[in-house]
């Protein structure tokens, strides 16, 4: 049995206690797999801003694309986006996870983790890029030889 297997759904979303979420499309039924939420937990519903936690689900290539920015300018600076995609059996989207990574990389964000909603759904953590991070070394320096 892995680690994950024995944390809640809430958890292995970042949802921790005080935590600020906001729930965007969710399918029916999903903010009751939530539970049970640790204490302070708020649901806010039509903040712009001071949100730890955002699930933006979508079926919608464009719709994930256009609403994306202001998902980001709606995080806290240590804030994430679950951007949830459909990928149960039968279902027909352009959405990927290769598709939402790129459409986070074009405004400056980076993905972190994924996660397995359900047997319907599945999810990418985006955050903002760590600061004085490079995105991929040129190769090791050699130390100077000695005399």
């Amino acid at each position: 049995m892995t680690p994950y297997a024995l944390s809640s759904l809430a958890a292995m979303l970042g949802i921790r206690s005080g935590t600020k979420v906001s729930v965007i499309n969710p399918p029916r039924g999903f903010v009751q797999k939530l539970n049970p939420l640790p204490d302070g937990v708020e649901f806010l519903v039509t903040a712009q801003t001071g949100l730890d936690v955002i699930l933006f689900f979508t079926t919608d290539a464009t719709e994930l694309v256009q609403r994306l920015p202001a998902l980001s300018r709606a995080t806290t600076l240590t804030g994430g986006i679950w951007v949830c995609w459909p990928t149960g059996e039968g279902v027909k989207t352009v959405l990927s996870e290769d598709f939402v990574r790129q459409a986070a990389l074009d405004i400056g964000l980076v993905d972190n983790k994924i996660c397995v909603i359900d047997e319907a759904w599945t999810a990418l953590r985006l955050v903002r890029r760590p600061r004085g991070r490079l995105d991929k070394p040129e190769g090791r320096k050699q130390a100077p030889a000695q005399a």
